[in-house]
């Protein structure tokens, strides 16, 4: 009776201990990713290829948040676009996040003509204005500049001028 009692006592005490180990290695293994890093940034484009950051690295990286109801949003698309074909050559990449719809995004990004990525944050939108350094409700538009590492550099929120943009890219060319 006390070989019964006593396996019964070491059965407990393991299953306790492999589920307390496990849950350990669990949590260091699921840790949430770093969205403050290039490298993590994981969103669909609008032709729902999932992007990842890491295929940009090596560049300076321009990841400007909007949103196709966003009027300030819309006003400063044009200038992104026309300084993406200007610095292309000198390895600077724009990357737009909409935090939009998917279908409204394409019809929107075909009508103005978007040549840079247009991804789309689905889900977790808020999570990852917040990791670029958006702490304000997620307020659009909001850039975050990244260097040819992948740390982020510069942000801005609200529309950005050209000037601006200028002055945030110039020192990490």
């Amino acid at each position: 009776m006390n070989t019964r009692i006593l396996a019964a006592v070491v059965a407990i005490i393991s299953l306790a201990l492999g589920g307390y180990l496990g849950t350990k290695q669990f949590r260091v293994t699921d840790a949430p990713p770093d969205l403050s890093k290039l490298v993590q940034l994981e969103l669909p484009d609008v032709e729902k290829n999932v992007r990842n950051g890491s295929e940009w690295l090596g560049k300076v990286v321009i990841v400007n948040h909007w949103a196709t109801w966003c009027g300030p949003c819309r006003e400063e698309i044009p200038m992104l676009i026309d300084y993406q074909e200007q610095m292309a050559d000198q390895g600077v990449q724009i990357i737009g996040v909409a935090h939009d719809l998917l279908d409204s995004v394409r019809i929107f990004g075909d009508e103005v003509g978007i040549s840079y990525p247009s991804l789309v944050a689905i889900v977790g939108g808020n999570e990852l204005l917040v990791a670029h350094g958006n702490n304000k409700s997620g307020a659009l538009p909001f850039t975050a500049v990244f260097d040819r590492d992948g740390k982020i550099t510069e942000t801005k929120l609200g529309v950005l001028s050209l000037p601006e943009l200028k002055s945030m890219v110039q020192p990490l060319l």
